[in-house]
């Protein structure tokens, strides 16, 4: 997180390292003056919901006027069982994608840099062929297998294999079986056709 003190805005999708569900999000702003000219709407028909209270109105920063109470989806769960719970999941998924990162080389393949989150690059070179083809045909088979699910990147025109273990019912057991399939997936890829 170092060098966050320079964002004008951080985004959090609580659905990631919280394990909750989708279509909750928070945005933390430095200029909030900024975002209310940005989005703040006023029409006749709403002149009678205007008031001077200091406390600003949500409708006012962001496009949406109205809103439902996403805010409940947090804040419920925090309350029925602490930040333990969710700190121990986090942990766990940071702890597993840096075991996948110690593991997957071990299958000969390279990797991105040391995850300091739960998602990580890696990728397989053979000694021949080229290799973008090879990681394309990888995925196909890790996808058509369909025990895992895992997708791609393209970065700086190589072709690279993302892991991303953040489903709370991911654990040690669906890291091992995704190493298993890669390598089998590695295995008879390698073999002449």
């Amino acid at each position: 997180m170092k060098g966050i003190e320079r964002s004008d805005s951080l985004v959090i999708d609580p659905h990631k390292g919280l394990f909750l569900s989708y279509g909750l999000g928070a945005v933390l702003i430095k200029n909030v003056k900024a975002q209310q000219d940005a989005h703040q709407y006023q029409a006749n028909y709403m002149q009678d919901a205007l008031n001077d209270t200091a406390e600003l109105s949500p409708a006012d920063l962001s496009p949406e006027l109205t809103k439902h109470f996403r805010g409940l989806r947090l804040w419920l769960p925090l309350q029925l069982f602490g930040l333990a719970p969710f700190k121990s999941a986090l942990d766990e998924k940071l702890m597993l994608t840096q075991y996948f990162y110690h593991e997957i080389q071990k299958l000969g393949c390279e990797v991105g840099p040391f995850p300091e989150l739960s998602v990580m690059i890696y990728r397989y070179v053979p000694n021949e062929g080229d290799a973008n083809d090879f990681n394309k045909k990888l995925i196909q088979h890790v996808q058509h297998d369909g025990r895992v699910f895992l997708s791609s990147t393209t970065i700086e025109g190589k072709y690279w294999l993302r892991i991303a273990i953040l489903a709370f019912r991911t654990h040690l057991k669906t890291v091992d079986l995704c190493l298993q399939v890669l390598r089998e997936g590695i295995e008879k890829l390698k073999q002449p056709n």
